[in-house]
């Protein structure tokens, strides 16, 4: 039913389908049932055919058992045939919802079915159509099966959540579409402190999907500086092997590998994404006459399709990647869901750390720069890694220290035991890993515990934010730190934390902090 134009303009002739929706009558009695019951009977069904779209049929309501149907506030909206109302089914207690819907005021193309009424998949359990029963008549799938691969690209490939499944999706696809593609992989360079870039390698034997991460000192070794991605991503355009020839051209160890497992043919593509970085994609066959130039053309035209789907998830992951190393994965995760603004936030109970380089002055005098910087990395290592390690979060780093947090799942008391708990493990972890360092200067710090709550959000100016914590809990755990240096601890706590793991503390006294009005019992480590 889709409406086909034909253009000639100098001599070139172009069939260009139209989007269309056209109404016909189905003809045959139907019936559907739910369970025993039959909820339609009738033989005035109508079928609407939109392009891209299965056939959905309505049914008119005079030959439904409306009763059965409960009007839902729920609604749904369409630019060609207007706002669509939709029912609930209850039936022998159960209840489907949404179970149908219908155009009571449709637009002009859907005229034709007002006060007809169309049923979602799981409705209506079994169709007869004449005499036959049919697996559904309902729209389970609201899109047709793509018939190409650029349609699929346009209409499919949107659906794929992430590097892994779009690249699943698409080795299906092309296998689908007649092209004898045995192995995809797609490389993508990384915004991302540790991994210089991730590999999605496909298999159709066994329909895998598996991710390789590749670290920024790879770039160096010869595996990469011998392989056709280096070369592509170049710009130098894509390379192509024949494998089954006896005439290789290419010396390139993957390409012995693939052909050493029934490789016949392989191609390396460019994916050129918009900020001018050049990708790769690379195609392997076991057909014994490998890629056709029909196969490598269709993929060909659609390389900048491709390119756009994978930069669309790339951006996704660059923007979480780059969140949660520049604001923790807590506070990360919270930017990317929306809080934004200035004020965005939620008031939270949460164990803080608060851990200081000790004389760092004193080595910012005796050390050139480049020396400092290597002993401040050393001492964020072991201090964030410990925090880590033991579930919480570091918001900054200040300086030379560190502000972190062990938020509670709840208020309930074994909650709060979890987090100082896990606040004091951290303390003492990361003690340990700046002792089991071997540099020529000892690394020494401070560290302030205590619980409380606090403002955890967005602070600064118009269009400058710290997603960060603000409040007297966070201050508190600062000036215990910097008491430390008072009375020789390296660790001291409130009695707000000390009170969930108090074998592992001692009292040590009361103390007035500075900017504190009241004074604060503090408690060191045995161990510390």
């Amino acid at each position: 039913m889709t409406a086909v134009t034909t253009i000639v303009a100098e001599d070139q002739q172009t069939t260009v389908q139209k989007y269309s929706i056209s109404v016909t009558e189905a003809g045959d009695r139907i019936r559907g049932f739910k369970g025993a019951i039959c909820l339609v009977d009738t033989t005035e069904a109508l079928i609407v055919h939109e392009t891209h779209h299965v056939p959905v049929y309505y049914i008119p309501r005079k030959d439904v058992t409306m009763g059965h149907f409960i009007r839902t506030d729920f609604r749904t909206f369409c630019p060609f045939k207007g706002n669509a109302s939709h029912w609930a089914l209850e039936l022998d207690g159960e209840r489907v919802d949404p179970a149908a819907w219908s155009y009571e005021q449709p637009l002009f193309e859907g005229e034709l079915v007002q006060n007809h009424i169309a049923f979602y998949g799981n409705a209506i359990d079994r169709w007869i159509v004449g005499e036959v029963e049919e697996q559904f008549l309902s729209p389970n799938l609201m899109l047709s099966d793509p018939k190409n691969l650029v349609d699929w690209l346009i209409r499919g490939a949107w659906s794929a959540m992430d590097h892994m499944e779009l690249t699943q999706q698409l080795g299906r696809r092309l296998v689908k579409t007649g092209i004898p593609v045995s192995r995809l992989n797609v490389a993508l360079r990384q915004l991302h402190p540790l991994v210089a870039g991730r590999a999605y390698i496909w298999n159709r034997e066994d329909d895998s999907i598996v991710e390789r991460e590749f670290e920024h000192v790879s770039l160096g070794n010869e595996a990469y500086l011998k392989s056709p991605m280096r070369l592509v991503s170049q710009g130098l355009g894509g390379i192509r092997e024949r494998l089954n020839t006896g005439k290789e051209e290419f010396e390139f160890p993957i390409m012995k590998e693939l052909k050493d497992q029934g490789a016949t043919d392989y191609v390396a593509l460019p994916l050129p994404f918009s900020d001018g970085f050049i990708h790769n994609l690379t195609l392997t066959s076991d057909h014994p006459a490998g890629f056709s130039t029909s196969d490598l053309g269709q993929i060909f035209e659609a390389l900048p399709l491709i390119s756009r789907m994978y930069e669309v998830h790339k951006v996704k992951a660059d923007s979480r990647t780059l969140l949660e190393t520049y604001l923790g994965k807590s506070a990360g995760h919270q930017v990317l869901n929306g809080s934004v603004k200035r004020g965005d936030g939620e008031t939270i109970k949460a164990a803080i750390l608060y851990c200081d380089l000790s004389d760092s002055t004193a080595l910012t005098e005796k050390l050139d720069q480049m020396e400092y910087l290597d002993l401040l990395n050393r001492f964020f290592d072991a201090s964030a890694a410990s925090v880590h390690d033991n579930g919480g979060d570091v918001l900054k780093f200040i300086g030379d220290a560190i502000l972190a947090i062990f938020p509670t799942a709840s208020e309930n008391t074994e909650e709060i035991r979890k987090a100082c708990t896990a606040a004091v493990q951290a303390a003492q972890d990361t003690l340990g890993a700046l002792s089991g360092q071997e540099t020529s200067i000892p690394l020494r710090c401070t560290i302030g515990l205590h619980f409380g709550e606090v403002m955890y959000g967005n602070v600064g100016s118009m269009e400058r934010l710290d997603f960060t914590v603000i409040g007297s809990a966070a201050n508190q755990a600062a000036r215990i730190g910097e008491t430390c240096k008072e009375v020789g601890q390296s660790v001291l706590m409130s009695h707000e934390v000390a009170g969930f793991v108090p074998t592992l503390t001692q009292r040590v006294g009361d103390f007035t902090l500075k900017g504190i009005k009241d004074s604060m019992e503090l408690y060191s480590l045995e161990s510390a």
